[in-house]
């Protein structure tokens, strides 16, 4: 959970924010910048005064009743991205499964040699020389993770189990070992999106800087692996 303040024409952060395998976003005070509200509480104000809110509906149940104080105003953001804390914690099976998604389509389209990586591997899969890895045509997660692109992931459509699938797929891939060594680069809180970086904490950059936005629906858009 986080708390908001307004202070200085600022909305800060103080907290822990989590996104399933992505890893705990932490400021550990409000000067901390792992987690920041980029919010300019003008820009905020004026678009709620819209009949039809553009940038900021989804957050109008939350500051309806908050006039235009900043102190306010940074109680229901808190109150708002909280909630959203814990519908990523009810939904985290659908969350890491996309995150996955993501992960593994760019490690098949790019041919990422992930078996080079001592840690990424399971001992002794590949005592007796290379294998064939990654599938091809149909058998690619780019078409059966097709559930995850564009689509909600807040429990209100059906999706396939990615991480069973995959850990069928790549027997020898370290999952577990992955998720430790997940490190959170980042997070941004922005209305009704959510923008975070990770990275895997191995040297090969296999996961650098992976960064996914997601709407207030978790509907995930604008993903990078650099």
């Amino acid at each position: 959970m986080i708390q908001v303040k307004y202070e200085n024409g600022k909305f800060l952060a103080k907290g822990t924010f989590s996104v399933g395998i992505a890893g705990v976003y932490e400021n550990k005070d409000f000067d901390g910048d792992d987690i920041t509200i980029d919010i300019e509480l003008d820009e905020l104000l004026a678009d709620l005064r819209k009949e039809k809110p553009y940038s900021y509906e989804p957050l109008v149940p939350y500051l309806k009743d908050k006039g235009e104080d900043g102190a306010a105003i940074a109680k229901g953001l808190e109150d708002y991205y909280n909630h959203k804390e814990e519908d990523i914690k009810k939904n985290i099976k659908q969350i890491n499964d996309c995150i996955l998604y993501h992960i593994f389509d760019s490690l098949e389209g790019c041919g990422f040699p992930f078996w080079e990586i001592e840690e990424a591997v399971v001992p002794g899969w590949f005592d007796d020389g290379e294998e064939e890895i990654y599938p091809s045509g149909e058998e690619c997660i780019y078409y059966w993770g097709k559930a995850f692109r564009d689509q909600p992931n807040n429990g209100t459509v059906e999706k396939p189990d990615v991480e069973g699938r995959l850990r069928k797929q790549y027997p020898m891939f370290n999952f577990d070992a992955l998720y430790e060594s997940m490190i959170p680069g980042g997070i941004s809180l922005d209305g009704g999106f959510i923008r975070f970086q990770f990275s895997d904490g191995w040297d090969w950059c296999m996961i650098e800087c992976g960064y996914l936005v997601f709407d207030e629906n978790f509907v995930p858009f604008d993903w990078h692996n650099h």
